[in-house]
């Protein structure tokens, strides 16, 4: 099992995630392009999204996909061509998510065809174009990324473990209180190495500190 409190490899303390959803309509002669930019934070949201789209727009000749979940190093990718040519739709929208570094990202571009082909390197462009509009079309949010940990002390402790906490960039997001104080506290990525030994080090060794999830 990896050391927790390791310094390398730590993902970023916030990750850019789209705040709701974005749309475009194009067209690239006479074929329709019609963007869905969403948010998702689990693959199986970003599934259930292309699939709502793609029985939306059952019609419709193609329903290419991509997303980008998680946070680096590195997030998981996925691209689908849905019958295009390979490499002309699912990865052009892969790039167009990669290019404004969003994460937690679902792009759906559906194209009704027109009867004029486009050739590889016009549809590549036409679903490009399609993604990067919906993605810009739609809101921004930072996601704050770090760990959980619990930490159990007396009373009189309090201070000296809020104060490593605090320096930290962190914070307690429950708190009980019985014979000793029980918090559960929040810290970016970048205020956890250490942190379980600074907490023993302020404690003269009374206080220990509990990893309980990574965000």
């Amino acid at each position: 099992m990896a050391d927790p409190e390791d310094r390398t490899g730590l993902p970023p303390d916030s990750v850019d995630i789209l705040g709701g959803p974005g749309r475009s309509d194009l067209t690239e002669q006479r074929s329709r392009f019609l963007g869905f930019a969403l948010p998702a934070a689990e693959e199986s949201a970003a599934r259930e999204a292309i699939a709502g789209i793609a029985e939306r727009y059952h019609d419709a000749r193609h329903v290419c996909s991509a997303w980008r979940l998680g946070a680096p190093p590195p997030p998981r990718e996925f691209r689908h061509d849905d019958g295009e040519p390979a490499g002309t739709a699912g990865e052009p929208l892969l790039a167009a998510i990669r290019r404004q570094d969003l994460t937690n990202t679902v792009v759906v571009v559906v194209r009704y065809f027109g009867g004029v082909k486009l050739g590889t390197g016009g549809l590549a462009r036409a679903y490009g174009a399609a993604a990067a509009e919906a993605l810009q079309d739609a809101p921004r949010a930072r996601l704050a990324l770090g760990r959980r940990y619990r930490v159990r002390f007396p009373y009189a402790l309090r201070r000296a473990v809020e104060h490593v906490v605090v320096a930290r960039g962190g914070k307690p997001t429950s708190e009980s209180y019985g014979e000793q104080v029980d918090w559960e506290v929040w810290l970016p990525h970048s205020g956890c190495p250490g942190f379980a030994e600074a907490v023993t080090e302020s404690t003269a060794g009374i206080v220990s500190v509990q990893v309980i999830g990574t965000d």
